[in-house]
Order: C-alpha cells, then structure tokens, then sequence
C-alpha cells in the first residue's frame, strides 16, 4: 500500500508558494527514494474520520493560502491530529491556525481567533505583523538547544522565507508556553517564528516556508522529518 499525506489547504494556481511546496514533495521522494502520495484535500471538506482513519493519511501538512475556505474544518483537523499524535507540519496560515487551535482547545481561550479573518474578537491570538513579511526573508536564531528544531538543523541560525502579513500575538506567548507550546526560533526583533510540542510525535508550526528555500540538491530539513516521522522512522 502506497504511502499517503494529506496536504489541508485550498490549492489555488496563482500563488506561488504552492507550486513551490509541490516541488518540495517531489525533492523529499527523490531523495528518500520514497514513493509518496501527497493529497491535496480542500478546507471545506476534509473530514479528519475519513482521511485518518477510512483512507489511512499517515500526515497533515497545514498548507500556507488562508483565509481558507473552511476556518472549522481546519480547526477541526488540528485538534484531531494534535490529539491523535499524527505528525503535523503547518507553514505560515498553518501555523497560525495551529495557534490558535492550541489557544481554543488547550489554553480554553473560547475566544482566540485571527484578525485577517475576525479582526473584532476579543483574543486575537493572531495578529497583523507591524511590518509585512511578504517576499521577505530573515535570518533566525534557533532556541531551545533541546528542541526538535534545534535536532534537525544542527546549527544556531536558520533562514526563513516567507509571504504572510499575520503572526502570534505576543500578549498570549506566555500562556501558551504555560499549557506546552515550545517556540523554538525567533526574528533579531525578538518575534517568535517557530513552535513545537515536545510531548508530541511531531507537531510543528512555522510561520516561514520551508518549501522556499528546499530544493533538489539541498531539500528542506525540516520537511525531511516531517515525512520521516509519518513512515514511522
């Protein structure tokens, strides 16, 4: 039976970054010398039962592309991998809403939203970026020597590619970290660009893609875990 990742976003062939994740997949089977099948399955009608369970997905990567189509669904999804130790990679939209699905269902911030999406919720526990990070790229100090971040590059300093205007809001850092969210690298303006947890198979959110700065010669670390943990390595 062939391996299968489930990719959660709504595909939209304007937007780059997509094709530059599709290419991703295709650098981590050439290098694993791995058949993998990578799924996209549209926000709004994912149902986590069906893929986990009746089709057997060993993965969800959380694609970037919000606001998408389904905010629930996508809610739902997380919380369903998160409680069911699927490894989860979410980039930038993916890494908000695993913010704030950890926020709602966790920390139990009944409230905890997005503002590109809710911008009148009482906890925005994602924010817009006071300077957008759209085609922009930053060099990040790795944290947490002990992270699985810190495991998979080996070194201080990370590059981060991104093409997002929203990030964490840094009013709910502590509670966050309080309930078992782990940020593992942060910008030279002390914002905080990756999370794990640690009790978790693989749980891994970054605002930054990883998919732009993979390639064929040197494909993205990161995304090399990923996959290795959903074959169970």
């Amino acid at each position: 039976m062939i391996h299968k990742i489930a990719i959660l976003g709504d595909f939209n062939p304007v937007h780059s970054t997509l094709h530059s994740l599709n290419n991703s997949t295709r650098q981590i089977q050439k290098y694993l010398q791995q058949e993998i099948q990578f799924d996209w399955i549209g926000t709004d009608i994912f149902d986590s039962k069906i893929v986990f369970e009746k089709n057997d997905y060993k993965g969800l990567w959380i694609a970037p592309g919000s606001p998408y189509r389904n905010m629930e669904k996508v809610l739902d999804a997380i919380q369903y991998a998160r409680e069911n130790n699927i490894p989860t990679l979410g980039n930038c939209g993916g890494f908000q809403h695993m913010i704030i699905e950890f926020g709602k269902n966790v920390c139990k911030i009944e409230n905890a939203d997005h503002e590109e999406t809710n911008p009148d919720s009482s906890d925005l526990l994602i924010k817009k970026l006071s300077c957008s990070l759209i085609g922009e790229q930053e060099t990040l100090a790795i944290l947490n020597k002990d992270s699985l971040l810190s495991k998979i590059i080996g070194a201080d300093k990370i590059l981060g590619k991104y093409y997002c205007s929203f990030g964490v809001n840094e009013k709910y850092i502590d509670v966050l970290i309080q309930h078992g969210l782990t940020f593992t690298s942060k910008s030279e303006e002390d914002q905080f660009r990756s999370f794990e947890i640690k009790t978790h198979p693989f749980f891994v959110g970054t605002l930054f893609q990883p998919a732009l700065t993979s390639s064929e010669e040197n494909p993205s670390p990161i995304i090399i875990e990923f996959i290795n943990k959903t074959l169970g390595k």
